[in-house]
C-alpha cells in the first residue's frame, strides 16, 4: 500500500491540504542520508529549492490481516529545512531538513543512506478479559483493545492472533476484522480485535495459558508473552483461563440469606435449584461449606473455586473469610441470587475493618457494595503484590453520603472492574489508593469507578483524573499503559485532569479516542504530559482521535536544564489549546530533545482552536510548534452540539459531537486508525471528522 504521510513544504512554510495517494513513480527527492534520529535527513539542495521537494518512497517491514509478512511502501513528505537551536535560532540549517514520519532502522530507501538507530514502534494492548476468567463451555470469547502509531484502514494494526494452551496442545485463531462492545455502565464503545476460541482440542480442566500475537501495519510481531510483563501484572501479560468445556469441574451452589438463614442448616448443591431452600446466615460459613463440598464431590481439596455464593435480597454485613474462601484455579463467586435485585441486594462494611479479610482471588458480581462506616477498611486481602486478584462485575459502588477513605478498599492486588457504576449514595472512589499498598486498577465498560491508582481503563465515563503513579515495592511501574474510549471530566480540580511524568519506554502509551472535558473552577491543563519542568525521555506515544476541551494540552515540554528524547504520534485530535515548550523558552542551547514534537515528526490532521498559550501561529518562539502537521487546522475553535466546557456553559457533561458547520479536517481515505468511535458511530475516512466523537457518515 502507497499512501503519503505529510505534506512537503519549504523553509519553514505550514504544511496543508489532505493526504494523498503517492504516484507509482516520483521523481527524486533529493535526499542524501537519514540521520540517526530518524527525523531528519540530509537535502544538499534544500537552500536553493524553490518549490517544494519531492517525498521519500520507503518501503517498511511489516505483515497483513492473515499475519504473514508483508512490507508496506509509504510516501514521507519532507516538511522544512530545520533551524539551529537557541541563541542562533532564527538562523536554519544549511541541509538538514524535518520528516513528516519517522524512518527506522529496518526501513529501505533506494538510493539513499539510511543511519537510522530508531527501532520500530511496539504495540500497546490491554485485554478486555480478566485473569482467571472460568470458561463453561466449548467456546470461549477473547478480547484486545490494541493500539499503534501507524494505523490504517481503519485498524490499528493489521490482524492478532490469540493463542490458548494446555501446555501440550495449542489453540490459534487470526483476526484482521475488528469489533465493538458497549457497556451498560457507561453507554460507551471499545473498538477491539476478539475471537470466539474454539477449547474442544484442549484438555478438560486444564488451567488454560492465554496469549496473543500482534501483527501491526508496520514493524516486528509483538508477543504478549515474550514481550509483555511477566505474569502476573496489572500491564500487559499473559492470563489463565480454566478451561471447562464439558462442565465436569463441577460447581458447587450455596445461598445467603442475612435474616431468615442458618449457618447450622445450610447447604451446598451442584445445582441452584437444590441449594436455594437452605440458606446460610453469612458468606464465611457458606464459603467453608463449599470448600467440604469441593473436597468431597469434585475431590478438591481446600479449594473454594468454582463456588457461587449467593445472597438473597437484602443487607449483608461483610464478615471475614479468607481462609474458608481461598481458591486454586478460580476464584470464588459472590453474586445476587437475583441480578434483577442488584440494586437491593447490598454488601455493606458493616461499619467496622475487616483487615486482610478476604481471599488472594475474589469476584464479586451484580451487588450494591455499599460503605456503612467512616474511615474504615472493607476489602483487604492482604496483598503485597500484584499476586492477588480481586474482580467487580456489574456492581454498583455506593459511599451511602458518608466521608471518603482512601483505604476502604486495600490491598486487594489487582482490581478489575467491569461495568460497574456509583449509586446514589455518591462515589466511594474504591479505585483510589491509601499509600503504598497493592492496590493496581483496570476498569472497563464503567461509570465512575476508575481512580488514582488506575493501570489500564477503556470505555469508561466521568472519570475525574488519570494520574500515572511511580512505582513501590508493593506495585510495579506502569508500562505500556493504555486508555482508550473514556471520557474524563472534572469542574473542582487545581491539577492537571490527565497527569503524565514519567519515563515513557519502548513499551509506549496509549490515548486513543478520549474526550477530556475541563469546566466549572477547573483551572489547570486538561493534559500534562511529560511537561511543565518534565525532564523524563518519552517515545512510542499514541495520541489518536481525542477532545481535549476547555483548557489546553501541554505536550512533551523541555524547558528546564535536562535535554532528552521526546517523540509522538498524533492524528485526528481536537485541541483547545496546545503547548510545546523547548530550547527558545528555556534559553537552552541543547534542548532539542522534543523537535520530533515541535516539527510536527509523525503527526497528522489535528486541529488547535486557539493556537499555543503564547502565540496562535508556529515559530520558534511559538509553543504552538515550528510547523503544522499535514492537514492540522488552527485559530477556528469547533462548534460542538452542547459545548458544557469553560468556553461553553461551563456546566460538565456536554455532547462533544462537531456541528455539521464545523469547519473540522476529515480523515483521510485509508488512515483511519478505528472503524468506530466511543459512542458507536461508524467512522468513514474520507467523510467521517476527526477527534472522539466523529459525525456520522
Amino acid at each position: 500500500m502507497q499512501m503519503t504521510i505529510g505534506i512537503g513544504t519549504h523553509l519553514g512554510q505550514t504544511a496543508t491540504g489532505d493526504h494523498l495517494a503517492a504516484p507509482e513513480v516520483s521523481p527524486p527527492s533529493g535526499v542524501t542520508h537519514i540521520l540517526s534520529d530518524g527525523w531528519r535527513a540530509i537535502h544538499p539542495q534544500i537552500a536553493g529549492l524553490s518549490t517544494a521537494p519531492s517525498p521519500i518512497s520507503v518501503t517498511r517491514q511489516g505483515f497483513d490481516g492473515a499475519g504473514n509478512p508483508a512490507p508496506q511502501t509509504d510516501s514521507i513528505a519532507i516538511t522544512t529545512q530545520t533551524r539551529e537551536p537557541y541563541p542562533s535560532h532564527e538562523t536554519l540549517t544549511d541541509t538538514d531538513v524535518a520528516l513528516s514520519d519517522f524512518i527506522y532502522a529496518g526501513d529501505t530507501i533506494s538510493s539513499v543512506t539510511n543511519t537510522s538507530t530508531l527501532a520500530y514502534p511496539k504495540p500497546i494492548a490491554m485485554w478486555l478479559n480478566h485473569d482467571r476468567e472460568h470458561a463453561g463451555g466449548p467456546i470461549h470469547t477473547l478480547r484486545l483493545a490494541v493500539a499503534h502509531g501507524f494505523a490504517r484502514l481503519g485498524r490499528p494494526v493489521a490482524a492478532v492472533k490469540f493463542i490458548a494452551s494446555d501446555g501440550v496442545n495449542t489453540v490459534t485463531q487470526t483476526v484482521s476484522a475488528m469489533t465493538s462492545t458497549q457497556f451498560d455502565a457507561s453507554s460507551l464503545h471499545i473498538p477491539h480485535f476478539a475471537a470466539d476460541m474454539d477449547l474442544v482440542p484442549l484438555t478438560q480442566g486444564a488451567l488454560l495459558t492465554i496469549d496473543a500475537v500482534i501483527y501491526p501495519w508496520v514493524g516486528d510481531a509483538f508477543t504478549i508473552s515474550t514481550d509483555g510483563d511477566p505474569y502476573p501484572s496489572p500491564n500487559l501479560t499473559t492470563l489463565r483461563l480454566l478451561n471447562d468445556r464439558t462442565g465436569a469441574y463441577g460447581t458447587a451452589f450455596a445461598y445467603v440469606d442475612a435474616t431468615a438463614g442458618s449457618d447450622s442448616t445450610g447447604a451446598v448443591a451442584s445445582d441452584a435449584v437444590t441449594a436455594a431452600p437452605s440458606p446460610f446466615a453469612t458468606i464465611a460459613a457458606a464459603s467453608a461449606a463449599i470448600r467440604t463440598f469441593n473436597a468431597n464431590t469434585y475431590a478438591r481439596a481446600n479449594d473454594a473455586g468454582g463456588g457461587v455464593i449467593r445472597l438473597i435480597e437484602g443487607v449483608h454485613d461483610f464478615t471475614p473469610f479468607k481462609s474458608q474462601g481461598s481458591s486454586v484455579d478460580v476464584p470464588v463467586i459472590i453474586e445476587a441470587a437475583d441480578p434483577a435485585k442488584r440494586d437491593t441486594t447490598i454488601l455493606t462494611d458493616g461499619g467496622s475493618s475487616k483487615f486482610n479479610a478476604i481471599p488472594t482471588q475474589l469476584k464479586i458480581r451484580d451487588l450494591t457494595l455499599r460503605k456503612a462506616g467512616g474511615s474504615v477498611v472493607f476489602l483487604d486481602s492482604g496483598a503485597a503484590s500484584a499476586s492477588h486478584l480481586f474482580v467487580t462485575e456489574n456492581c454498583i459502588w455506593d459511599a451511602n453520603n458518608t466521608g471518603y477513605y482512601g483505604a476502604w478498599v486495600y490491598r486487594v492486588g489487582r482490581f478489575f472492574q467491569r461495568n460497574c457504576a456509583i449509586g446514589a449514595g455518591g462515589d466511594p472512589r474504591q479505585g483510589n489508593f491509601f499509600s503504598t499498598e497493592a492496590t493496581m486498577v483496570t476498569a472497563v465498560g464503567c461509570d465512575h469507578c476508575a481512580g488514582s491508582i488506575t493501570y489500564q481503563a477503556a470505555g469508561c465515563s466521568n472519570l475525574s483524573e488519570f494520574t500515572w503513579r511511580a512505582p513501590t515495592s508493593a506495585r510495579p511501574a506502569m508500562d505500556g499503559l493504555f486508555l482508550g474510549w473514556n471520557v474524563f471530566t472534572n469542574g473542582a480540580t487545581s491539577n492537571p485532569i490527565v497527569n503524565i511524568s514519567a519515563p515513557i519506554g519502548p513499551r509506549g502509551l496509549a490515548f486513543v479516542g478520549n474526550i477530556v472535558e475541563s469546566w466549572g473552577s477547573s483551572s489547570n491543563a486538561a493534559i500534562r504530559l511529560n511537561a511543565d519542568g518534565d525532564a523524563s525521555s518519552a517515545e512510542n506515544v499514541v495520541f489518536q482521535h481525542n477532545s481535549i476541551v476547555g483548557e489546553r494540552i501541554n505536550l512533551m515540554y523541555l524547558d528546564g536544564t535536562v535535554n532528552v528524547a521526546k517523540s509522538a504520534h498524533v492524528s485526528f485530535n481536537l485541541f483547545e489549546r496546545l503547548n510545546i515548550k523547548s530550547d527558545v523558552f528555556s534559553s537552552q542551547a541543547n534542548n532539542t530533545g522534543n523537535w520530533p514534537v515541535r516539527y510536527k515528526v509523525g503527526w497528522t490532521h489535528n486541529a488547535i482552536a486557539n493556537g499555543s498559550n503564547n502565540a496562535a501561529g508556529y515559530s520558534a518562539v511559538s509553543w504552538l510548534g515550528e510547523i503544522a502537521a499535514a492537514g492540522e487546522t488552527t485559530s477556528t475553535a469547533t462548534a460542538f452540539v452542547d459545548d458544557r466546557s469553560h468556553l461553553g456553559s461551563n456546566l460538565g457533561g456536554g455532547d462533544y459531537t462537531p456541528t455539521l458547520a464545523s469547519a473540522v479536517p476529515v480523515i483521510p481515505v485509508g488512515l483511519a486508525a478505528y472503524h468506530v468511535d466511543l459512542v458507536g458511530n461508524t467512522i468513514t475516512a474520507g467523510q467521517s471528522c476527526i477527534g472522539a466523537i466523529t459525525t456520522p457518515a
